[in-house]
């Protein structure tokens, strides 16, 4: 039977063990923490010979999917990326590092792309009579601002940064899948996929449950005969209360323009 440790107490485990750690809701920098320093854990613990990646996450910002995905690219024993509910976007981005993917048939997959959303309500204050006076050190220091529209020039700035961020993402699953670049492209246009759907494209390895991944990672990690599994759990944060203040679901810039904005009235779902 499986037991349940804590956030970090590997101490216990024996010989021959899979640890599954989760990785649920948004990826923020508190994901990285927490399921970072699970990962860390597992990999120095010599008696953990595969980890299972348990995920049911829509994504979240960009740095904090890259760091778990460069974790997970960088593991020195087998992982196994398990997709329950959903693995999307910036969470396909970490899976997709993992050495085999697991989904069930129904499981909410793909969503590969970005999304810059930008509140304006310039024109409810005009209506409204409220002037708004921005005073900047550069003519796009206050670019996506809320107080005025955004100009041609502006949009086709945003559009590039948006544009690069995804030849990023998609260039680095391709690796990690080792899937033409090509072949990726004409998946990555921001679609969801059933399990199914993905397993047929190409874009996880089987089709399954948490059992079934638990089996492949004992098998990569050469484990004879039936694997013990101790399941990591990770603690709410205060950060994961209080700290966003914008909803993230997918792989997103949304934190970083959104201080960079001054958090002036932008919202970026990702």
């Amino acid at each position: 039977m499986a037991l349940l440790i804590s956030n970090l107490d590997l101490s216990t485990i024996t010989a021959g063990e899979v640890v599954v750690i989760p990785l649920k809701g948004e990826i923020t920098w508190s994901t990285v923490s927490s399921v970072g320093n699970m990962l860390d854990g597992a990999l120095e613990d010599e008696s953990v010979k595969a980890i299972v990646l348990d995920i049911d996450s829509p994504g979240g910002g960009v740095i904090p999917s890259k760091e778990l995905m460069y974790k997970v690219r960088g593991s020195e024993k087998p992982v196994v990326a398990r997709i329950g509910e959903s693995g999307a976007s910036g969470a396909y981005y970490v899976a997709s590092a993992a050495d085999t993917i697991v989904a069930d048939e129904d499981s909410i997959t793909g969503s590969i792309g970005v999304t810059m959303i930008l509140f304006q309500y310039y024109e409810l204050f005009d209506k409204l009579g409220i002037g708004v006076k921005v005073i900047t050190s550069g003519e796009r220091k206050d670019i996506g601002s809320p107080y005025r529209n955004m100009t041609e020039e502006e949009e086709e700035r945003l559009q590039e940064i948006i544009d690069k961020i995804y030849s990023h993402f998609i260039s680095d699953v391709a690796e990690n899948r080792g899937m033409p670049l090509s072949e990726l492209r004409e998946l990555a246009n921001g679609d969801i996929y059933l399990g199914s759907e993905a397993f047929e494209n190409g874009l996880v390895d089987e089709l399954g449950n948490l059992n079934d991944a638990i089996d492949i990672a004992a098998e990569l990690g050469g484990i004879e005969g039936e694997p013990r599994v101790r399941y990591m759990q990770r603690k709410p944060t205060f950060y994961d209360m209080f700290a966003e203040g914008t909803t993230n679901i997918g792989y997103g810039i949304g934190k970083a323009l959104l201080e960079l904005s001054e958090k002036e009235g932008k919202e970026i779902d990702l």
